[in-house]
């Protein structure tokens, strides 16, 4: 089936319809063969922008603590997000979701392949996966961000992208979804039994759920309990740098295999 064409019209309309709730801010995204357009709200920003002034003070907060980095190459430590979660973290570009779609665009065949981007956000992560042919749900609790998602989606050509209002932490899927895409979600420990419940009941038998993860302290407990499972799990580095500073972040993606 061939997909419809994106028109101009659509897309000035769609973007004007998001100016008048936000100050708008877009990015590009290394997603291998392709770079992705991705359109989020102006989190520093001082106008129309509904997002907490909090979530903007923490962040400055954040680059203030530039002595922390270390090495050679400037690598931060983890985007530590305490105080801000809930209040902007689906409006950010994270480090995770770059990565992610950097890594399914250079490391990863995803040729039909269904996916579900779990707390997409802006929708990066999926739409990496997208970009290499893959079947992508973008799913998220929030509306907002998926209007976000929805647009990124269609300002790169996917109109076969679909979105879907889900929160993981409560809603349910009643079968197997193909494969998993969950970036950067390991960020409190009451996520842990979210994650495993998801791998158990949704990842499908020869599918492989992605992970990434910032190098939070907080993780460590996961990948002990991960290590003690069935699933097969393979671990690779992605080094990006964050779309709001000169840092740059080492992220963890893992693969993870549920085996037929």
């Amino acid at each position: 089936m061939r997909r419809r064409a994106v028109s101009t019209q659509e897309l000035t309309r769609l973007r004007g319809a998001l100016a008048e709730d936000y100050d708008l801010r877009d990015y590009e995204v290394d997603a291998g063969p392709k770079v992705l357009r991705i359109t989020g709200p102006d989190i520093g920003g001082q106008g129309r922008s509904t997002l907490s002034n909090a979530a903007a003070k923490a962040k400055e907060t954040r680059y203030a603590s530039a002595e922390l980095l270390h090495g050679r190459d400037g690598l931060a430590p983890s985007p530590e997000t305490s105080g801000t979660r809930g209040v902007s973290n689906w409006a950010e570009l994270w480090p995770s979701s770059r990565a992610m779609a950097s890594y399914f665009g250079h490391s990863v065949r995803m040729r039909s392949v269904d996916a579900v981007e779990v707390n997409c956000g802006l929708g990066t992560a999926g739409l990496g996966a997208a970009a290499k042919g893959a079947r992508v749900t973008l799913a998220d609790s929030n509306p907002e961000a998926l209007r976000f998602a929805r647009f990124n989606a269609l300002q790169n050509g996917f109109t076969h992208v679909r979105t879907l209002e889900f929160d993981w932490r409560n809603d349910r899927f009643t079968d197997t979804v193909g494969s998993l895409i969950l970036a950067d979600v390991l960020y409190e420990e009451a996520n842990f039994d979210h994650v495993f419940r998801m791998l158990k009941d949704n990842l499908a038998p020869g599918r492989t759920a992605f992970l990434a993860e910032p190098g939070r302290p907080i993780a460590t407990s996961f990948f002990d309990a991960l290590r003690k499972t069935d699933y097969r799990v393979r671990l690779d580095i992605e080094r990006v740098q964050d779309a709001y500073s000169d840092n740059y972040y080492l992220v963890h993606v893992l693969r993870i295999k549920k085996d037929k």
